[in-house]
C-alpha cells in the first residue's frame, strides 16, 4: 500500500511587498521596473550635395576661404575690425580673379557705397584704397554711368557730413570719381561745386594744410572739366535719359549734364571765397619761418583756381539783367568790364599785394614765391584789354615779367626754367598790344630766353610755340614794314632756327618738329620779296647741314636720316618754298639720297619736291639734270640681308628711282634739246667703270630719248660697240646668280631686266649690231691668250643665242651674215688651231657644245 505524500505547509497569507536582494560589492544596481529608457540610437542618412564645402565649389574665395557674397555681408559687421578684414578679403578675391570684378561689379559698388561714411576712419581708407586700386581701374567702361549713379549718392552725403574727417573722404571719394569717369562730370557738376563752396566758406582748418592741398587739388580738377560752350537743353523727355542705361538705375542717372550757363552764378559764388582764402596765407609771407612747402602749394592751387574761374568768364560771359548769357565780352575795356561780371573789389586783393615780396628769401623760397607770381601774371593777363588798365598795375606786371626772365638768364638761377614757362605764351599777346619802351624791352628779354635756353628744353618748346604765334599765317606781323623794332627781332629768330634744328638733332622730336612747322609757316605766308622771305631764301645755307654735311669731300650726314617719318616730311615740305635752290642744298640732298639707310619713299619724296621746285622755277636746269645723274651713277645697289627675306632690295629700289630719273628728265622739255646736252654724259656713263646697275640705268635713260640711235653720233655708236658686249656678258656671268637657282624664275627675269634694254638698242640699229658682232670676234679670236678662255667664249655664245630668242632681233640678224660666221669661225680656228691642246679636256668640251649650238640656231 502506497503512502500518501505529506501535505505541504499552507503560505502565508498576503504577498511580499519589497524583495531584497542581496548586494554584492562590484555589481551595478538593475534599473527599475518602471524606469523609461532614454537612449537613442540611429543611423548616419547621407544627403548628396548638402555640405557647405560643396557649396563653395566653384566659387572664388579669398585667403581665409570666404567666398565674395560673404564677404561683402561682413562689410556690414558691427565689429570695425572685421569690416576692414572683410574689405582686404574682396581685395583679394578681385587681385586672383579679375572676371569676378567683371560679372558683379555693380551688386559690389552697390554694396560698398554704404562704407563712405563708416564711422572708422581705417575701414574709410581702405575702401578708398580698394576703389582707387582695384575696383575703378578694373572691369568694363561700358557701365560707368550705373557705376557712378550709385557712388555719387553716398559721396554727397559724406561730403555733407557733420565729422570733419568723413567729408574729407567724400571730397576724395569724388575726386576719385572724376579721376575715372570725367565725362560723367557734368552730370552731377552743380552740386559737387556747392560742397565745395560750404567746405571752403568755413576755412577752419589752415592749420592741416594737407587736407586743404587735398581739397584744391580736386576742386581744380573738376573746374577743367567743365564745359565751355553753350547747350541747349533737352525738351523732350526722351532725351534726357542717357542711352544704354540700365532700367534699374534710370531714376538716378535720368539726368542731363548741365551747361555753361547752368554754373556761371556758382562760379561767381565761389571766386571770392578762394580769393579770401588766398588772403589768408598772406600773414605766412612775412614769417618765413613758417612759409612751409605746403602752405605754398595750397597757394598755388588756389591761385589755379582762380585762373581757370576767370577763363571761363572773362572767356565771354556776360550778365544782361537778371538772366546770364554766354555772348562775346562787351563793355568797358580792362578792370572795369570785368568787375560787372563779378563782384567789384574780389580780384583787387590780388593786385594790391602783387607782386609778392622775393626781398631776403632763400633760393627754395624766393622759387616758391615767384612761381605764385607767375600765376597772378597768368590771371592778369586772361583780362580782354588789359593793356588800358591802370598804368601802375601794368607796369608792375610788365616788370615782373621782364625780370623774371632776366633772372632766368643769370648763371645763379634763382627761377626754375620750368617755373617761367607758364609765361612764355603770354608774351604773344604782349607783344601785340603794349607799345614804347615795354614792347622793346620785353622783346629783347624773351630773345635772350630763346636764343640762351637748352635746345632740349620746355623753355625752347615754349619760344618756338610762341613765336609760331607772332609770326603765324594771317598775322600782320609778316607785313610788318621794315622800320618796324618787332621785324628786327623777328629776323633774329628767324636766323637761329636751323641751327637750332641741327643741335637738335633727334633727342627733341617735339622740338625739332616746332621748328620745321615754323620754318614752313614762314615759306608758305612770307609776303613775295620781303624781308622775312628774303631771310628765309638764306636759311637753306644753314639748312643743308641738316641733311648732309661735307667736310673735304667727307659725307656726314645729319639729323634728318635718324628723324621720324612725320619730321622728315616737314623737313622736305618746307625745301619747295626756297624762292631759288642753291647747288650746295641740292648736293646735300642727294647724298641723302644716296644713303643706304634712307627709307625708299623718301628719296622718292625728295624728288617729288624737286620736280615740283623745278617746275617754279627754284632750280636750274643744268642743277636739275646734274642730281638725276648723280644719283643714276652712285647709286649703290646690293641686296639688303635685312630686307631680303622680304623679297625687297635695294635692287628694287633702284629700278623704281631709275624710273622715276627717267620719267623727270624726259619733262624737261624737248627729246632732240635735251638729248643733246645728256647724250655725251649718257654715253661717257655707259663706257665708263661703273657697276653693271648703273650701266643699265643709262642704257635705259637713253632709250627714253633715243629708242633707235637715230639721234646720236657716229662717234657714240661705236663707243657704245665696244661696251654693249662686255655689259652683256658680264650681265650673264653674274647677275641673278644670288638666288638660290640661278635659273629660278626671278633670277631668269633680273637677267632681262639688264638685257632688254641692249635688245632694244640692237634692233633699232643695225650698225650697232654689226660693230658688236665684230668686237665678239675679235674677243674669240684672242680667247686663247685669256686666262679663261671657255668662260669668255659661252658667254659670247649664250648672248648670241639670247639674240636669237628675240623675236626683233632674231628678224635682223640675217643681215649680219658675215659678222656671224666670222664669229663661228674663230670658235672652230680657237678648236683646231694650235693653241688647243693648251686647253683642258673640260674647257674644249664647253667649247666645243657652245659653238654647236650657236652653229645649229644659225643654220635655222
Amino acid at each position: 500500500m502506497v503512502k500518501p505524500k505529506p501535505q505541504s505547509k499552507k503560505s502565508k497569507r498576503g504577498g511580499v511587498d519589497f524583495k531584497k536582494y542581496k548586494r554584492k560589492i562590484g555589481r551595478k544596481l538593475p534599473p527599475p521596473k518602471n524606469s523609461t529608457n532614454t537612449e537613442i540610437k540611429y543611423k548616419a542618412i547621407v544627403l548628396p550635395e548638402q555640405s557647405i564645402a560643396s557649396e563653395r565649389a566653384g566659387l572664388a574665395t579669398s585667403k581665409k576661404g570666404l567666398t565674395l557674397k560673404e564677404l561683402l555681408q561682413q562689410t556690414s559687421h558691427h565689429n570695425a575690425k572685421s569690416r576692414k578684414v572683410a574689405l582686404h578679403g574682396i581685395k583679394d578675391i578681385f587681385l586672383n580673379n579679375p572676371d569676378e570684378l567683371k560679372l558683379h561689379k555693380l551688386a559690389v559698388v552697390e554694396k560698398l557705397r554704404e562704407r563712405i561714411g563708416d564711422d572708422d576712419e581705417l575701414v574709410r581708407e581702405t575702401l578708398y584704397q580698394l576703389f582707387k586700386s582695384v575696383i575703378f581701374p578694373g572691369g568694363t567702361k561700358d557701365n560707368q554711368g550705373p557705376v557712378v549713379s550709385l557712388m555719387m549718392a553716398y559721396v554727397f552725403n559724406a561730403m555733407a557730413h557733420l565729422v570733419l574727417d568723413v567729408r574729407l573722404m567724400g571730397f576724395k571719394f569724388s575726386d576719385l570719381v572724376v579721376q575715372f569717369y570725367p565725362s560723367s562730370f557734368p552730370f552731377y557738376a552743380e552740386k559737387v561745386l556747392q560742397n565745395y563752396e560750404n567746405f571752403l566758406r568755413k576755412n577752419q582748418f589752415l592749420e592741416d594744410k594737407s587736407k586743404l592741398k587735398s581739397i584744391l587739388a580736386g576742386l581744380i580738377r573738376c573746374l577743367s572739366l567743365l564745359p565751355c560752350e553753350v547747350r541747349e537743353h533737352a525738351t523732350a523727355k526722351n532725351d534726357i535719359a542717357a542711352p544704354g542705361i540700365l532700367h534699374a538705375f534710370e531714376p538716378e542717372i535720368a539726368r542731363e549734364p548741365i551747361g555753361l550757363v547752368d554754373f556761371i552764378r556758382q562760379l561767381k559764388d565761389l571766386l571770392p571765397i578762394l580769393v579770401a582764402c588766398f588772403h589768408d596765407f598772406m600773414p605766412l609771407m612775412n614769417s618765413t619761418s613758417q612759409l612751409d612747402l605746403q602752405s605754398c602749394e595750397c597757394m598755388q592751387f588756389l591761385l589755379q583756381s582762380i585762373e581757370i574761374i576767370v577763363k571761363i568768364l572773362v572767356g565771354g560771359i556776360c550778365e544782361s539783367g537778371s538772366d546770364t548769357k554766354i555772348i562775346p565780352f562787351c563793355g568797358k575795356p580792362g578792370l572795369t568790364a570785368f568787375n560787372k561780371l563779378l563782384p567789384p573789389m574780389i580780384l583787387k586783393k590780388l593786385w594790391d599785394i602783387y607782386p609778392l615780396n622775393l626781398v631776403h628769401l632763400t633760393r627754395k623760397d624766393y622759387r616758391r614765391i615767384s612761381m605764385l607770381n607767375t600765376t597772378i601774371t597768368q590771371i592778369f593777363l586772361q583780362f580782354k584789354n588789359w593793356d588800358q588798365s591802370p598804368s601802375v598795375l601794368l607796369d608792375k606786371f610788365l616788370e615782373f615779367i621782364e625780370s623774371s626772365m632776366a633772372t632766368e638768364m643769370q648763371s645763379d638761377k634763382m627761377v626754375h626754367e620750368k617755373d617761367l614757362v607758364p609765361l612764355i605764351p603770354c608774351i604773344p599777346k604782349l607783344v601785340m598790344q603794349i607799345s614804347g619802351s615795354w614792347r622793346s624791352r620785353i622783346l629783347q628779354a624773351f630773345t635772350e630766353v630763346f636764343k640762351n635756353s637748352s635746345p632740349e628744353s620746355s623753355m625752347k618748346l615754349a619760344c618756338i610755340i610762341a613765336i609760331e604765334e607772332m609770326l603765324a599765317p594771317g598775322r600782320s606781323s609778316l607785313y610788318l614794314d621794315e622800320s618796324d623794332p618787332l621785324l628786327s627781332y623777328q629776323i633774329s629768330w628767324i636766323q637761329d632756327l636751323p641751327s637750332l634744328l641741327i643741335s637738335l638733332d633727334d633727342k627733341s622730336p617735339a622740338c625739332s618738329k616746332a621748328v620745321l612747322r615754323l620754318l614752313l609757316y614762314i615759306g608758305q605766308f612770307a609776303p613775295l620779296d620781303s624781308p622775312i622771305s628774303r631771310e628765309f631764301d638764306t636759311l637753306q645755307f644753314r639748312f643743308k647741314d641738316f641733311f648732309c654735311k661735307l667736310v673735304e669731300n667727307d659725307k656726314c650726314f645729319g639729323p634728318f636720316i635718324r628723324q621720324a617719318g612725320d619730321i622728315k616730311e616737314l623737313a622736305i615740305c618746307c625745301l619747295y618754298y626756297f624762292s631759288y635752290m642753291d647747288p650746295l642744298l641740292l648736293q646735300s640732298l642727294v647724298s641723302c639720297c644716296l644713303c643706304n639707310v634712307l627709307e625708299p619713299v623718301f628719296i622718292f619724296r625728295i624728288f617729288e619736291v624737286l620736280q615740283s621746285s623745278f617746275r617754279a622755277g627754284h632750280i636750274l636746269v643744268a642743277d636739275y639734270i646734274s642730281i638725276h645723274v648723280t644719283l643714276l651713277s652712285r647709286f649703290q645697289v646690293y641686296p639688303d640681308p635685312v630686307a631680303k627675306n622680304d623679297g625687297k632690295s635695294h635692287w628694287k629700289t633702284f629700278k623704281n628711282v631709275t624710273r622715276i630719273v627717267c620719267s623727270s628728265l624726259s619733262q624737261i622739255g624737248d627729246d632732240n634739246l635735251v638729248l643733246q646736252m645728256l647724250e655725251n654724259i649718257i654715253v661717257d656713263q655707259i663706257c665708263s667703270d661703273i657697276p653693271v646697275d648703273n650701266k643699265c640705268a643709262f642704257v635705259r635713260l637713253l632709250l627714253t630719248f633715243d629708242s633707235k640711235l637715230s639721234r646720236l653720233s657716229d662717234q657714240s655708236v661705236v663707243s657704245m660697240s665696244h661696251v654693249l658686249p662686255q655689259y652683256m656678258t658680264c650681265v650673264l656671268s653674274n647677275v641673278g646668280y644670288d638666288d638660290e637657282d640661278s635659273m629660278s624664275l626671278t633670277g631668269v627675269k633680273r637677267r632681262q631686266y639688264y638685257l632688254l634694254p641692249c635688245f632694244y638698242l640692237i634692233y633699232g640699229s643695225k650698225r650697232l649690231l654689226s660693230l658688236a658682232l665684230n668686237v665678239m670676234g675679235s674677243w674669240i679670236s684672242e680667247a686663247s691668250s685669256s686666262v679663261d678662255p671657255s668662260n669668255t667664249i659661252c658667254c659670247i655664245a649664250s648672248v648670241l643665242l639670247l639674240m636669237y630668242k628675240d623675236v626683233k632681233v632674231r628678224q635682223i640678224l640675217p643681215s649680219c651674215k658675215i659678222e656671224m660666221a666670222t664669229v663661228l669661225q674663230n670658235m672652230l680656228n680657237l678648236l683646231t688651231g694650235g693653241e688647243g691642246p693648251n686647253m683642258s679636256l673640260e674647257e674644249r668640251h664647253d667649247i666645243e657644245r657652245a659653238y654647236n649650238q650657236l652653229r645649229s640656231e644659225v643654220a635655222v
